[in-house]
Parts: structure tokens; sequence; C-alpha cells
């Protein structure tokens, strides 16, 4: 990143942490003073309106695998019952792309929820269009303290304009899935070295080496999403980046010397057929499914795989960090809760959004078993850590997070992964690719695809 970027980055964090610490202060478009009937500093809204006679109906609108709904469900009915003035509706949706293209369209005719779970893909947007409420001054009249107690790269990821649009409750890092009974760690190493641990990690050559001495019986070694989030991951352990900017990115970097020497090496390990699976193979059988079968001994992927992975019967797995090229480095998807710049009901809903950011809704949500906590203390509770459950080294995610990078925050980057996957696809399984045509190629599209859209009134 460019030094002024980093230093102003790091300013607009650093000065909202101050900020919610000291009671009264004002950051981003929030308004400076209480407008009336605003609840007094810590205390919740409803406590201000005890002679309501009709609940309010907070819509919440959230993602997810099952466990991760189900918890949601749990944390309003929680909440609801603290707050009987408050009823909590869950809409739920399956994915984050069907959850955003029903958000756009609600908003469209005017039927938003009141609050809702966004990634940090999809801030952009819908901070650059003005449909999110900031929430830093409405948390910090609610007493919450950020200075040591949530992840900074969450605070990082979902700041901008020197407000926090949305707050941070899973900061997710991509980590290696593998079979405990599969993957040789002892014969990784050479003899007289120390044991391969979580916190000293492992080496692509070595996370290469494990793929091929587990290949074989009907057994592919390793499989690596054709994913630019986590090229991106792999390429910036690497010490390069494939991106110009990591915050403002405006084109790929593929075909810059460092990128490329770092995309050969990997693509000496994704593109053997003989350890990884073919396109082929996956079209038939994709590689969750080919995980649990034991056909795939390592897989890359991110916390909201423990749940699915858990339902299959006796399966037994565990994670162990993403490969360094040079250093160790992984990508984290962040999620948060933010409220609509449409609601009606903006008070409860940042009641409901203080709640589920401390101590028991942090813990309801992290029992899911799919996410990563932004709120600290939550990471030590047994919410989290959930002894005598897989995977044993759960604290190999909240390693993880500590060399975490995110993704760019430019509106154009969710649908720059999505035309890229095809791209990647080849990359992986094409029998012939020409990297001097192919790479130029890409990056030329990027930069189509990244320009920022101009005002033509402007």
């Amino acid at each position: 990143m460019n030094g002024w970027r980093r230093r102003a980055l790091d300013g607009a964090v650093a000065t909202l942490a101050g900020c919610l610490l000291v009671a009264g202060c004002s950051t981003g478009n929030t308004p400076e003073a209480d407008p009336p009937g605003s609840p007094t500093p810590g205390t919740p809204s409803q406590q201000q309106s005890p002679t309501t006679s009709d609940p309010v109906t907070l819509r919440l609108a959230v993602y997810g695998d099952g466990p991760v709904r189900r918890a949601f469900e749990e944390l309003a009915d929680t909440f609801s019952n603290q707050h009987p003035e408050v009823q909590v509706q869950v809409e739920k949706s399956r994915t984050a792309e069907r959850a955003s293209d029903k958000l756009q369209q609600q908003i469209a005719t005017g039927d938003a929820p009141d609050v809702f779970v966004s990634d940090n893909e999809h801030l952009p947007g819908l901070a650059t269009a003005d449909q999110v409420l900031p929430v830093d001054h409405l948390l910090e009249e609610r007493g919450l303290t950020f200075g040591d107690s949530y992840q900074r790269l969450g605070l990082e990821a979902f700041s901008a304009e020197q407000a926090l649009q949305c707050m941070p409750y899973d900061v997710s890092p991509q980590v290696v899935f593998y079979h405990p009974g599969l993957v040789p760690f002892r014969r990784l190493i050479e003899e007289g070295d120390d044991p391969l641990t979580p916190e000293t990690g492992w080496t692509w050559e070595q996370f290469g080496r494990a793929a091929r001495l587990m290949s074989g019986d009907g057994v592919k070694g390793a499989y690596v999403p054709p994913e630019l989030s986590t090229l991106m991951a792999l390429v910036r352990s690497a010490g390069d980046d494939v991106v110009d900017d990591p915050r403002e990115a405006t084109t790929l970097t593929l075909d810059d010397n460092g990128t490329r020497a770092a995309l050969e090496e990997i693509l000496g390990v994704v593109r053997d057929r003989r350890i990884t699976p073919t396109q082929q193979q996956l079209d038939r059988r994709d590689a969750f499914h080919r995980f649990t079968h034991e056909q795939i001994g390592m897989m890359v992927g991110s916390k909201e795989l423990v749940p699915r992975l858990r339902k299959v019967e006796d399966l037994d797995f565990d994670v162990f960090p993403l490969p360094q090229l040079a250093r160790s480095v992984t990508v984290a998807d962040v999620r948060g809760l933010c409220i609509s710049a449409d609601s009606a009901h903006v008070e409860q809903a940042a009641d409901f959004i203080a709640f589920a950011s401390q101590e028991k809704g942090a813990d309801i949500l992290a029992e899911s078993g799919g996410i990563v906590p932004s709120y600290l203390p939550t990471l030590n509770s047994l919410a989290f850590t959930q002894p005598g459950s897989v995977p044993s080294s759960v604290q190999v995610f909240d390693q993880a997070v500590r060399r975490a990078t995110v993704t760019p925050f430019v509106t154009a980057w969710p649908t720059l992964e999505t035309e890229m996957r095809p791209e990647i696809e080849k990359l992986w399984y094409d029998p012939l690719i020409d990297l001097d045509t192919l790479l130029p190629r890409l990056d030329a599209d990027s930069q189509r695809m990244l320009a920022p859209v101009t005002d033509p009134d402007a």
C-alpha cells in the first residue's frame, strides 16, 4: 500500500478507536448533537420509552449455513426476550450473493430490512450509494469501547469516510483443512529440524510435497480453489500482490515480474494432475464432497466450512495455516451488521447491533461454529474453542487473523471476482496456457472493470 494511504487508513482507524472511547465524540457524517429523544450514552433506547404499547418489528436479514442462520434466530429471540418492546423478524438467505441481490431489490422498492449482514466485498458499493448508516456514533452512545476489544482488521475493513460503516462480527481467514490420518507432517522436515506446528506454519514447497506423498489409490493430495482471493493470499505471501494498490486497486498486476514469478510457482502445484483433481472430476463430485469422502487430503477454505463438515458423521478433520511462499499471509472474509439508511427504527437497530457485538451476543454467534469472532474476548470462550469438537486446532483461525489481509475496498471488486473466476480456472485446468498472452489480457480486462464510474453531469 502507498505510504500516504497506509497512514490515512491507520489514522482513520486510530481516530475511530480513540473517539469511541470518549463519550460524545462524533465521526463521519453522523450528527454532532443527539436528536430529541435519543438515549443516554450506555443506555438502550428501549429503556427511554417504557410506555410504548405496541412492539416495534425490527427486520434482520442474514445469510449463511444452517447453524449460522439458527444462531441469528437465537440471537434475535434472546434480544427480544430482554427487550419485549422490540420483536426481531429474521429474513434468511443461503449465500452472500443471494442476500446481496435480494437486498438491492428491496432497497430499490423501498422495502429494505432495518439491519442486514454484509461482507467486506459488498460494503464499498453500499457505502458509495449511501445505503448504510454509519454505526460508530450510535454504538458509542451505547457504551461500546473499541480500543482492544475488537479485531483491528475487521474495523479497517468496514471503515470509510473516517467512520465505521457497519459493525464487524466475523473475521474468517483462509486456512488449510486436512485429514490428520493422511498428511505426513513428519516426512516434510529434515532430520534434526523442529516439527511443523501451527505457529511455525509451512512453506509452499512443503505443501506441494505433502500433496505428492498423499496422492494415490483414489486420493488427490490437495485442492486449492481457483479464486482471486486465494491467489491474492498466496501471492502476497511471496511479498508481491495481484493488484496495484491493496486498498484502492485500479488494475490486476498478474503480468508484473514479481507476481508472475509467484504465480508460476503456485501453478506448479495446482496444475499437477497427479496431485490435484481435474475439472472433469470436480464436475462429477465437487471438492467439498471429495474431501468428506477422503478423496482429497487437503483443501483451502475458511471457518464457514466447519458447520458443513461437522454434519458428516465420523469425519475427522483439522486445520493448518495457509502455506507461505516467503512469509505467512492469508486473506480474511469479514462480515458485519449494517443499518439500512432508510430504516425507521434506527435506535432499536443500534440497540440490537450493540447486543450482538458484546459478550452474550458474540457467544451465541460463535457457538454456530461458522465464524471467527471480531469480539476478542469470545476467542478465549468455550463458545468459540468448543473442546471436544473438530477441528481440534481451532486456535489456528485466531493466529491466522493476525497475519490476514482483506480484498481491496472498491465497488467493482465482487464483479471482478465473478468475471475472473473462469479465467483463473483456465490457469488451473486448461491443458495448455500461454502466460505471455493471457496475463496481459487479464490485467487489461481488469482495468476496465475497476475503472471508477464517473458522473457525466459532474
